[in-house]
């Protein structure tokens, strides 16, 4: 098992966004190729669809990571998130972490969704950092 903060669970998440990336319905002039391109993108695309007007802000109170959470609920194509209805959040999180059986037992699936879009949000801000 590992700590959510670790270098390989943190390497784990960004192979599990870069494998989940779907730029086909955005037409980008160029395609993302590394990581931080990839992160800058999908954050891009969040905040255009969902995080672009002071109204938006306002219904969120200025916490980006709580809309990123609302948007990733509602299945956006740019990064799959369908552990939300159709694939479990535990199994994606208990491969992430390298967890044995026992150990993703103790997720619920609203906790998983939870941890793993959190974690998905951090990395992400991590590469848009990279990438400026």
């Amino acid at each position: 098992m590992l700590k959510t903060n670790s270098k390989q669970a943190r390497a784990n998440i960004r192979a599990y966004i870069v494998d989940n990336f779907d730029a086909t319905n955005y037409q980008p002039e160029t395609e993302p190729e590394t990581f931080p391109e990839i992160a800058a993108f999908i954050l891009d695309a969040f905040r255009a669809e969902k995080y672009s007007t002071a109204a938006d802000r306002r219904y969120y109170g200025g916490i980006e990571s709580a809309a990123f959470a609302d948007w990733a609920a509602g299945l956006p194509s740019v990064l799959d998130t369908c552990y939300y209805y159709n694939r479990s959040a535990v199994d994606d999180l208990g491969a992430i972490l390298e967890e044995t059986d026992s150990e993703k037992a103790r997720y619920t699936e609203s906790d998983a969704e939870r941890l793993l879009t959190n974690l998905i949000y951090r990395e992400l801000k991590k590469g848009e950092i990279e990438n400026a």
